[in-house]
Parts: structure tokens; sequence; C-alpha cells
């Protein structure tokens, strides 16, 4: 066939569609792509990841410079009195087999297929007294690495009793705090191998009556290095993806079990000081959970009023028993806890307008004298960090600044550069203070029951302090040398009242404020506090 002389231009035409057609395919390719980046993005602002670790590594070690009781190497059967446990499993090893050890003894697991999880026996080290749950007989009594324990229901056994044991375990007296690793499906995630990553992707309810798992979030790096202690004990009692180190990951990578589980009843163990239990609190309310979530509270802060408050304690130096802290979980009440807004307009200053500021209390707030020690401690904390590691010195670091300003008096005639609203009625401030506190919980200053301490005039005139009645507590102080009167309490506050709604209105000069142990120097504003809602805490119940 001959070719026509139009046969050129319709080859071109023809071409010229089709490279349009593939430039409107990859076009709308990039289109759809981009939009499933945007509905990610959106998907992760909104939910996180339980993070897992992968025990086809290896374990979780933990070196220990001298192991407390007689304990025996998991490979090589003799004595070691320093080497490697793993914080999962609790296997002991010398350091030398710490790879053999990866290689031939299974980790804890995180998840198993299966309606039931088996027991893990693990070899030797039993703890003392402890008796084998078969025959009722001493365990772990000869000179040498003998009987077994289970991994997750704590219980020991002679090696001869382990066939006439039961081959599921119920996770004996842990098993409403556990989530079960048969009711656990982990997903690997990443499109790079290397990076790739395990994470909890789905959970079911176990079966067991009054089932409330625990979660427990604490920072390696908090308290007298405690946080790690802690988060290594309690991986040692869960399923370790229970047990979240803020250090590494937020709190709402803790929360998303919450997710994952909508009609359970979970249970978050805070171990830090108070600002750690005000963030989980924030987080606990951005994330906006369908089921409710109950706050327990581990004290490692300096302050601990709300520990304090809720029965959970002072604080931890010494060494903390988990199970202990387990127990007066399972006994605790549940309650409610105030929270409440504090917007600061600032007043325009030469013609410059500073925005507005907005926080939340859970504690208290203080404007003066209080928030100038914290800002001084807060300041030199900040520069010299390796100071403040010990509870001990911190306290003797507020002690020093609070007898620095007994004799530098910064805050003098406070009561001239502010003015107080108490529900819209103004309260006169006649008397030369120089600090002003607004109290939701008793506890204040590390422990300090200000309004407890109110004199008899007052106890007639005043409710007592409480922090689910949506009132706050309003009182003034003279002087540093006052806050140590009332410290050791041969003081009374100055009480100046009750109320839903406190406005501070700041002028004349910028002032020292904190609110919850967080400290800054505040610009002349209007400062109002107004009720948030609830949380839902714990409170532990002496018997």
């Amino acid at each position: 066939k001959t070719v026509g002389p139009n046969f050129g231009e319709s080859w071109a035409m023809k071409n010229h569609e089709v490279n349009i057609m593939d430039f409107l395919i990859i076009a709308s390719m990039l289109i759809i792509i981009f939009i499933l980046m945007l509905l990610y993005r959106r998907y992760r602002k909104m939910h996180y990841e339980v993070p897992a670790r992968d025990i086809s590594k290896g374990h979780r070690w933990i070196m220990v410079d001298l192991f407390p009781e007689f304990t025996f190497c998991n490979i090589s059967h003799i004595r070691i009195k320093d080497g490697a446990k793993c914080d999962s499993c609790g296997i002991c090893v010398d350091d030398k087999n710490m790879k053999v050890a990866d290689k031939t003894i299974v980790c804890k697991p995180l998840s198993l297929k299966g309606d039931v999880t088996p027991h893990l026996w693990m070899c030797g080290n039993c703890p003392l007294h402890s008796k084998c749950s078969v025959c009722n007989e001493n365990c772990g009594v000869l000179p040498e690495i003998s009987d077994f324990r289970c991994c997750w229901c704590k219980r020991t056994v002679h090696e001869k009793c382990i066939p006439e044991h039961s081959e599921s375990c119920d996770f004996g007296n842990l098993a409403k705090f556990i989530v079960p690793p048969h009711c656990v499906e982990l997903r690997r995630i990443g499109l790079l191998r290397r990076r790739q990553r395990l994470i909890v992707a789905k959970a079911r309810h176990p079966g067991i009556e009054n089932w409330r798992p625990l979660i427990v979030v604490a920072n390696r790096k908090s308290g007298n290095n405690n946080g790690e202690e802690i988060l290594c004990q309690f991986r040692e009692l869960l399923n370790p993806a229970q047990v979240i180190d803020l250090h590494d990951m937020s709190p709402e990578n803790a929360l998303e079990w919450c997710h994952l589980l909508p009609d359970v009843t979970f249970r978050v163990l805070i171990s830090g000081g108070d600002g750690t239990v005000g963030w989980v609190l924030d987080s606990i309310e951005k994330a906006k959970l369908k089921t409710k979530v109950v706050v327990c509270i581990l004290p490692l802060g300096t302050g601990n009023d709300l520990a304090r408050v809720l029965g959970w304690g002072d604080g931890h130096d010494d060494a903390v028993d988990v199970m202990d802290i387990l127990e007066n979980i399972n006994n605790s009440r549940v309650t409610s806890l105030d929270r409440w807004n504090i917007c600061i307009k600032h007043k325009s200053h030469l013609g410059i307008l500073r925005p507005k500021k907005t926080c939340i209390m859970n504690n208290y707030a203080s404007i003066g004298v209080d928030a100038l020690v914290t800002l001084n401690f807060h300041k030199q904390r900040k520069y010299r960090p390796w100071l403040f590691t010990n509870r001990f010195l911190n306290k003797l670091c507020y002690f020093t600044y609070g007898t620095k300003d007994v004799l530098e008096r910064e805050c003098k005639d406070l009561h001239k550069n502010i003015k107080l609203e108490l529900d819209g009625k103004p309260v006169s401030l006649t008397d030369p203070i120089e600090g002003i506190v607004v109290l939701n919980i008793a506890s204040w200053g590390g422990g300090c029951r200000l309004w407890d301490l109110r004199g008899e005039e007052d106890q007639k005139k005043f409710q007592p302090a409480r922090y689910d009645d949506g009132l706050l507590e309003v009182a003034a102080i003279y002087s540093s040398f006052h806050i140590a009167q009332l410290q050791v309490g041969l003081s009374s506050p100055v009480c100046l009242g009750q109320a839903k709604t406190v406005k501070i209105i700041l002028f004349g000069g910028n002032a020292p404020m904190q609110v919850d142990g967080e400290p800054w120097e505040q610009h002349p504003a209007e400062i109002t506090i107004t009720h948030r809602g609830k949380a839902t805490v714990s409170e532990h119940v002496i018997k």
C-alpha cells in the first residue's frame, strides 16, 4: 500500500492524543496519592500507635552491678554476682552469655495465636520462700539453678511437678491488669525493611470478669532515676506493650489502647510529678475517648501535691514495691477532679498588644512571692539540670531561694498593683501582702495544707477545701517568712474567699506567676480562672 500525503499529520495527531492521556493519568495518580497522604496525616493526628518490641531480636537487657539475692546464670548455670537481666521475662545471665541467651531462650511474647496463653516457664532464680503451686513445697532452696517460675502468673513449680500443672495460664492475681498476648495482634509497618516496626494492630476482650487493664506511663529520667526501675518492674509483671516510656513517646501512644478496646475501662498509672500528671490529663482530654480512663498516680516528683491529696503518698526515694502498688490500685476509689481554665488578656504597652494566653490548672495558681521562689528554682534547673536530680536537693534549693527573698522582698506592696474579684465581687486588699494563691486542691507547696490552717472564724465562714466541689479557695500570703511559718503550721493564711470564678487584674508592673509549678514573669494583664470540666481519677483508700 502506498502512504498518503496526510499519513504523517494523522500519526502526529494520534501521538499527541496519547501524550495528553498519559499526562492526565499521571496527574490523576499524583492527585490521588496527595489526597491519601493528607488523609493519612489526619488519621495520624487522630490516632497514634502502640509500639511493640520485636522479641526475635532478643531480650531487653538491663545491666546489674550487684544482684541482691543468690542468682544463677540461665546459660552456664553457675552463680553470678553481677551481669544482665531481661526486664521482660526476668532471666539472668553473665555478660558474656547475653548473645547466647538471645538465640536459645525465648523472651516473653507480646502476641500469640490461639485462644489461651500457655505458661512460659523459666528455669531457676525463684523468689525466696516461694511455694510449688502443685505440691505446696518450697521452691528454689537448692544451692544451684533449679525449679521453674512462670513469666506471666509468677507461680513457681518443681520440675517434676510440671506435668501435673495445667498448660494454660490464668495470670493469677495479675489477671485484671494484664492484656493477654493471645488477645493482641501485631502488625509490621514501614516501607523500607530496615525502618519497619511493630505496632499493636488489634486487641480483644479476654473474657475475664471485672477486667480493667492497666497502662503504665513513666519517664525513665524522672525521679532519682527511679523511672527506669519502675518501667522495668512493670514490664516484667504486665504485657510489655502496656508500659510506655514518655522519654521516647507521648501519652497519646499509650492512650491508643483505648481506641483498640473502646468498650473497656482502662486504668492509667502515671509515674512522675505534678507536671507529668497534668500532661497526661491534657492528652486524655484531647483524645476525646469513648471509654472512661481512670488515672492513678505513682509520685516521683518534688512536690507531688495532687498525689498527696488523692492518698498516693508524697514520693518514693527508695525501692518501689510494684505489687503493693497494684494492690492499692485494686482497692482504690474512683472520684472526680475539677480542672480550670486560666485566660490571660495582656494590656497594651507602648502600643504593643501581646497575644492572649490560655492554660489549664489542676492543682493551684499563684502570683507573687510564692511564684518568685518557684521561678528562681526553675531558672537554675534550666541552666544546671545536673544539680537537680534528687528530691532532697530540690527541696533544699527551694528553702535557699525562700530564705533569700526574706531579705530582698522583691514582691513588696503587691496589693497596690493588683485587683481581685471573686464571682464578680471586688475584694478589698488593704493588708501589705506579697502573694495570692488560688487553690483547687488542699495541698500546696509540697504538702502544706494551706486552707486547713485557717483560723477559727474562717473555719466557720468558709467550707473545707475539696477538689470536686467546683469551688476555688483564694488566700493571701504576707512574705517568704510567712510561707515558712505556714509550712510548719505556726501561722494561718489570709483567707479571701471561695468562688467559682476568680479574676485577678495586674497593673503597675510585672510579677512572677506560676500554674501547677510552671512559673513565668507575668506582664500587666487581666487573669480570669473559670471551671473547665472534670477528670476521672483514682483515690487511694487506706484500710
